[in-house]
Formats: C-alpha cells, structure tokens, sequence
C-alpha cells in the first residue's frame, strides 16, 4: 500500500525497541523477500519503556500507572508533550507527579520569557528592524547567542534529539536571557525614548528571539507556541493562521558577532561583581543593587586582564552591571580591601552610590534635580519625559 501510494520507502519508522524482532523485521523480510526490493524504511528510531517515577514497569496491578487525562486536567496538553520532549526516549522513560511538577518549572519560565518579550513589542513593526551595523553591542551578542541556539536545535531535530532541544532553549531562556540580558535592558526598555535607537536595538533583539524561540519549541509545544504566535508582531510574508505554517529561522547572519572571548570575560567579571553586591546587601551596606557604586582595583603585576575589558566596556559598565556607577583604581591600599572576582589580579569594593535617586530610572546620579522642570529626575529621564510633553 506505502509503494501504491508513493510512499516508498518510508522516511522513518518508529517503535519501541522489541520491535527489532516484530514490525521492523517482518517488514524487512516482506521487502526483500516478497517484492525483491529494498529496505522499506530509511531510518529507525527506537525508544525504551515508559516506567514509574522509581524506574518500575508501570501494571494495574501494581497501580503505578499514570492517566494521561489527569496530566492534562492538572498541567494542560503541552505539559505532556514537554515530558515526552525532554526525556531521552533511548533508555527508559520515567513518568510520575514529582516530574511533571519540576517540569512545569521549565514550561512557565519559557512562558514568562515569552510574556516578556510580548510585553516590550507593542507597537513594534518587525518590518523595520534595525541594521546590524546600528544594533548596541550587548542585543548584537543576544542575537549571537540565539545563532548558537538555532544551530544546536536544527542539528538535534535533524538527529531525533528532542530532548536536546528542549534543554537548549530551557537554558537559553535562563541562562543567557533571565539570568543576563533581559535583565540588563529593563532600563533601556523602560526609561530610553519610545523611539530611541537604544530602545529599538533591544525591540529588535526581543523580536527575534521571540520568533525564533516560537518557531523552535512549536513542534514540542504547540499550543503555547501558536497562543504566543497569535499575539505577537509579524514581519509581511509570515503566515499568522498558526505557527506551525512557517518555517523555522536559519541564523541571522549578518547580525552574528563571532567569538566572543571578551563577552565571556566581562561575564566572569559580572559573575564576582553579583557576589560583591550580594555580600554588601546581607551587610545592609546597600539595599538595590542601583544604590551602589562599584570600584574595580586592579593589581599592578596583572593589570592587563582589566584593561583589555576597559578599553571594549567602560561605557557600559554601569548599564551591565546595573549599578549607577562604576570606576577603575589601581591603588595597592584599595585592592587589599576588596573581593575577589575570577578574573585573576581584579577585585571589587561595593560603596553607597553617589548623588540622589532618580524616581523615574531609580539611579542615583549627582544632577538629580539641575533641571528646574523636573526636579527628581535625572538629565537622561528629565530629556525622555520633556520630549514626550512637547
């Protein structure tokens, strides 16, 4: 019937692994056997057993079975469909309660990813993205990062590697987004002008992590995926009945940084500066981290490690490390007094930031209040709001 059809042979066949000795091999035997011709199927792939969450075969008996119906009642259709796409199907597969709760973690941080991005595109118009060569550095490494993303997820789909897939953008959603950059451009998306190149780069850089991510977990996450298809901004072209009818983004070339050697660094270095700021908070030295001032010393034999980071970032420092302000010293006297960062001969001292709080921006800045019009505001904020009155 698969030959009538034209369907032969069959891109993949797909059972559990007895099947070696039943479909598989009967099949095979019938082709060769019956019809002289070849393998009836390109490709196998071959899963282990469902069992409970102690690794027990699941039997009525045993009463260890899990109803697919209550998954769906307690944590939706998707959730399952996260299980099935997050285990590594070649071994067997555990199911229980306790392992659809860890996973509804992972489910509702790709979710609020989403929402946070849904959040910060209103009004945006994906048909007039900025350039590469406009883009601010720090969206230009996001969109490096999703590049890396992109090719980890065609590799593993092309190789039945769903469970790869789900991790990778799990922890692209943590790592590289919640734990960094969406963190860092909350000031950029809330106080820059609403069409300021600042504000638009970072719209950019969310748009297109936003469809990318979309597109990739659609065939795992369906109903999630085409819910935030559905509310989201597309480019002309895009077809917005569901999501599942475009294709998956290729990497943004144009928009990719290479290596990123000293984004890896100034990463280390964010990495001792939390610590530092940490420790200043549970010492009540400072309450937010924009109430602090941070002074990185470096030691004079290793003082080449910092300034390679000087050079690229210094103008950065404070929006990275969200902070007001940020200085360099090379005082011997300093650097005894302060943490250690992993960055070899850099350590960081945490003070009271300088001037008063912006009520706008919440950073302290000493020209709060230079502009008679607006009194608590910063210069930054005291310009974005006159501009917005005139």
């Amino acid at each position: 019937m698969l030959k009538d059809q034209g369907f032969w042979p069959a891109t993949v066949y797909m059972e559990g692994l007895d099947q070696y000795r039943g479909w598989f091999q009967s099949s095979l035997l019938t082709a060769v056997g019956a019809l002289g011709k070849g393998a009836p199927f390109q490709e196998c792939v071959t899963h282990g057993w469902t069992v409970d969450g102690e690794g027990k075969a699941m039997h009525k008996s045993l009463g260890n079975g899990v109803d697919p119906a209550e998954i769906f009642k307690k944590y939706g259709a998707d959730l399952l469909r996260l299980w099935a796409g997050s285990a590594d199907y070649h071994v067997d597969v555990r199911c229980s309660d306790n392992i659809f709760k860890q996973l509804s973690q992972n489910y509702l941080k790709f979710r609020n990813t989403a929402r946070y991005c849904l959040g910060n595109l209103d009004g945006f118009d994906p048909d007039h993205l900025v350039s590469p060569e406009e883009m601010l550095e720090l969206d230009r490494w996001a969109v490096t990062k999703l590049n890396e993303l992109i090719r980890k997820c065609f590799a593993a789909y092309d190789n039945y590697e769903f469970h790869v897939v789900s991790h990778a953008i799990n922890d692209f959603c943590v790592v590289e987004l919640s734990s960094f950059y969406l963190d860092i451009i909350k000031d950029c998306l809330y106080c820059e002008g609403v069409d300021s190149l600042e504000r638009r780069s970072a719209q950019t850089a969310l748009w297109m992590i936003l469809d990318t991510i979309t597109k990739l977990f659609a065939p795992i996450l369906a109903f999630t995926c085409d819910e935030i298809w559905q509310a989201m901004p597309h480019r002309e072209g895009d077809d917005p009945r569901n999501v599942v009818l475009n294709e998956m983004n290729q990497p943004f070339q144009d928009y990719d940084m290479g290596a990123l050697v000293s984004w890896t660094a100034l990463i280390q270095l964010r990495d001792g500066v939390n610590a530092a700021l940490e420790a200043a908070r549970n010492e009540k030295k400072i309450g937010k981290s924009l109430e602090a001032h941070i002074t990185l010393v470096r030691a004079q034999d290793q003082a080449d490690n910092l300034t390679a980071l000087q050079e690229k970032f210094q103008d950065q420092w404070a929006d990275l490390f969200i902070v007001s302000d940020v200085e360099v010293s090379d005082d011997p006297a300093l650097y005894a007094q302060g943490s250690d960062t992993p960055i070899a001969g850099v350590r960081v001292l945490v003070s009271e930031a300088n001037g008063d709080k912006c009520e706008r921006c919440w950073k302290h800045h000493p020209l709060v209040g230079a502009n008679a019009a607006h009194p608590t505001l910063c210069p930054r904020c005291a310009k974005v709001v006159q501009a917005i009155h005139l």
